[in-house]
């Protein structure tokens, strides 16, 4: 298990709770995954909440099962709730990559400035240490 076949994809599709199917993977609603949660913290099986809303358990493997029980506990903690936000694009203010690379090389600049500068300022210190150490040696 965990390949479908053309016919358990043709089956799991037609469900409302399935929101994506590919040969590898399944994928519910998050509506699904919220009922998931809600009836297993009622002690329900993941199985057996699967079966109720006309999935066949059999077509899935032990370990998608098991994974759809993990992944609904993750996202019921999270402050986005069932919205699983993996597939989701995030879009940016048009020019707002163009200021941060701006801003960042700035930094980048400012910041080997700094670093120029401790090491100057360092080897000052050291020779003067030496020359301290040298002066006082020789009395």
């Amino acid at each position: 298990m965990g390949v479908f076949t053309e016919e358990e994809i043709k089956i799991l599709s037609t469900n409302i709770y399935v929101k994506h199917i590919t040969r590898f993977q399944i994928q519910f609603t998050d509506e699904f995954k919220r009922i998931v949660y809600e009836e297993k913290c009622k002690g329900k099986r993941v199985r057996e909440i699967l079966k109720e809303h006309g999935i066949d358990p059999e077509l899935l493997s032990r370990k998608q099962v098991e994974r759809l029980s993990c992944m609904v506990n993750k996202l019921a903690d999270r402050a986005t709730g069932f919205t699983d936000l993996r597939h989701e694009r995030v879009s940016k203010p048009e020019g707002q990559s163009e200021i941060t690379i701006k801003q960042l090389t700035h930094e980048v600049a400012y910041l080997r400035q700094q670093v120029e500068f401790l090491k100057k300022l360092r080897m000052a210190d050291l020779e003067a240490q030496k020359q301290w150490e040298s002066k006082h040696r020789q009395k």
